[in-house]
């Protein structure tokens, strides 16, 4: 009751405005002279704006109720300023994007402190069709706006929307609710009733603001006469929008199980999630009305990153690539960190001194004979950056949460497989 007496004190207020925008269109139109019909529009602009915030939806529908035009006129200046998002009032000077990385985009996870084998995969994806999704506003100026927050106004996907459609795509893959797999990564459904079955899954989704809002138009067709005669407005995150997701994996329920039963439960779910990330995103897609081929994004990513937290996984990686360490002799060429020293440094091969320049310099160098140079500059092109990598990795102590980086829906799949047959692997430390 109390927002229905709001709702009508503020038509009440903004009567005037709406009388004399439909009073300025009449004589817009009756208007012959050009110059006074563009500064009469320019004159009913102004009185527009001031019924666009914030009840949008009361103004259009006082408007549809005295002229269906003018209410036609006001929406079109809606949308131009709904395909907008201003946060000038709440952003520093660092600007927008900064504003939103540290406020919305990126949580602060610090996973080392966390049970081991909790792993995190966070990446920036594009969309290839627009999302939509239904808002719990009851009063707005179209039937289907798109859920936003309530501070900024910003689109976002709700940690719990990433979570049921996550659930939905694995369920298109085959996966069904009461499989060991599904209930470990995602817990019990609510409609359960055995005790013993009753359990908090191991998965968390946060949520995906967007910065940019659009417009979608349906028109359903006659079925009879085959033609659409009553459009329908939807808003929505238009393509080409990018937005960041992020996943957290928590197995707290496997503290103080034994290493093997904890590596084989993790690796399943690091791979099951991975395909089930693929489909969604890429096959079945996220919000409403996926079945029409909304929210479904570019294979392409950006920043993808997956980090675990367990320890030697890196150091296997590192032992797979072949190294050949540098003979005794081509050490004096070579500083501690396994750099080449300055003075060898030319516009030859590898960006060493060619065969010429060594020979004109090799009074001033503490180097061998020219062959011996030549053989040097031939294992430096080959594994100079690998040896340089594999002495500072021994100066380095082994990460604690090791990240895999991907830049592709298929290359998660492919790191995911790989962690899965490293965890396997009876070299993984314990």
């Amino acid at each position: 009751m109390m927002n229905h007496d709001l709702f009508s004190s503020l038509s009440t207020q903004q009567n005037q405005t709406i009388e004399k925008i439909i009073q300025l269109e009449k004589e817009i139109e009756n208007e012959k002279n050009k110059d006074k019909r563009a500064k009469k529009e320019k004159e009913v602009n102004k009185e527009r704006i001031k019924l666009l915030s914030p009840n949008a939806h009361l103004s259009y529908h006082s408007l549809v109720a005295k002229n269906k035009t003018s209410a036609d006129n006001f929406r079109s200046a809606w949308q131009n300023k709904n395909l907008q998002i201003d946060l000038s009032g709440h952003i520093n000077e660092q600007g927008l994007n900064d504003f939103l990385k540290e406020n919305f985009s990126y949580p602060s996870i610090n996973i080392s402190l966390l049970p081991r084998y909790s792993f995190l995969i966070q990446f920036t994806f594009t969309l290839e069709k627009p999302y939509i999704s239904r808002d719990e506003q009851d009063f707005y100026i179209i039937d289907n706006p798109i859920r936003k927050d309530r501070v900024f106004g910003l689109p976002y996907v709700a940690s719990s929307s990433w979570k049921g459609s996550l659930r939905s795509a694995l369920w298109q893959l085959g996966y069904k609710a009461e499989d060991d797999d599904i209930r470990r990564i995602f817990g019990s459904e609510r409609k359960t009733e055995e005790h013993e079955r009753l359990r908090a899954g191991r998965l968390y989704l946060f949520p995906t603001f967007f910065t940019k809002k659009g417009l979608e138009i349906v028109n359903p067709h006659d079925r009879e006469q085959r033609v659409g005669k009553n459009p329908i407005l939807i808003e929505c995150v238009p393509e080409g929008t990018s937005g960041i997701f992020t996943l957290l994996y928590v197995p707290f329920d496997l503290i103080g199980k034994e290493e093997k039963e904890i590596k084989k439960q993790v690796s399943r779910d690091i791979l099951l999630i991975a395909r089930g990330l693929e489909a969604m995103f890429r096959g079945y897609g996220f919000g409403a009305k996926t079945s029409s081929g909304y929210g479904i994004a570019k294979s392409e990513l950006t920043d993808g990153k997956l980090v675990l937290k367990a320890e030697g996984i890196e150091l296997l990686q590192k032992e797979e690539i072949k190294i050949e360490e540098p003979e005794e002799a081509f050490k004096k060429y070579l500083n501690d960190d396994g750099s080449v020293k300055e003075e060898f440094k030319g516009g030859g091969e590898a960006g060493l001194l060619s065969n010429k320049q060594y020979n004109e310099k090799k009074e001033q160098l503490a180097g061998g004979s020219l062959a011996e140079f030549k053989k040097f500059r031939l294992w430096y092109g080959t594994y100079g950056e690998l040896w340089q990598k594999h002495i500072g990795a021994e100066r380095t102590p082994e990460p604690l949460c090791p990240v895999w980086s991907f830049e592709s829906f298929n290359e998660l799949l492919e790191k995911a497989e790989e962690i899965e047959k490293v965890l396997k692997s009876k070299e993984v430390s314990q």
